[in-house]
């Protein structure tokens, strides 16, 4: 079996996971749906992204077997245990609407699917990472994800950081900790931001 690091997981070696996925639950006549979230909604959409440490997902239809299907695909290929999890629902809103996700793909592909996946959109993964900023983050990861989304989703100063922070989440504040460090993340995206 492969030891992989969970911080080594890279787009091709997820697309394989959800290959394997998407079989098992074909084979037993099931489709699957997840949505996905953190660092592998940035790694399938931004090319400066290249390894993600885990899966973060919320499990739409079929939560026994796709668990299942996560399982025999990390067996199958050596991945760890809780490879794909389902632990960012803290960072999420009681209610989400599909208007956060885009559709990303149905596996295995090219043939008759048993997986479907969504990604969180930018602008949401982006308001759910200055939440985020209310605990550490190895490396600081989550500040240095919200600049990085800031600069694609063209969103530069406490304002209106603030406002995204409040369409996805209207019923929150950010926490103290998190609201002490918007001033930062504008700063960094406007500091980061190429000359027009």
């Amino acid at each position: 079996m492969n030891d992989l690091n969970r911080s080594d997981l890279n787009i091709e070696t997820v697309v394989e996971a959800f290959e394997v996925m998407g079989r098992y639950l074909r084979e037993r006549g099931l489709i699957g749906e997840i949505a996905i979230y953190g660092g592998t909604a940035i790694l399938f959409q931004f090319p400066w992204r290249k390894t993600t440490e885990d899966v973060d997902v919320i499990i739409r239809t079929d939560e026994g077997a796709v668990k299942d299907a996560a399982a025999f695909a990390a067996t199958s290929l050596g991945l760890p245990d809780e490879w794909l999890n389902n632990y960012v629902g803290g960072f999420t809103p009681e209610v989400e609407a599909e208007a956060f996700f885009s559709a990303y793909g149905e596996y295995p592909r090219g043939e008759k699917p048993g997986l479907r996946v969504f990604l969180a959109k930018p602008e949401y993964r982006c308001a759910m990472k200055l939440k985020a900023l209310e605990r550490e983050s190895v490396e600081d990861r989550d500040f240095e994800d919200a600049v990085r989304l800031g600069l694609e989703i063209g969103k530069e100063t406490t304002d209106e950081l603030s406002r995204l922070f409040s369409s996805f989440f209207p019923d929150e504040a950010l926490g103290p900790n998190a609201a002490a460090r918007l001033l930062e993340v504008a700063e960094q995206i406007r500091s980061r931001r190429r000359p027009q």
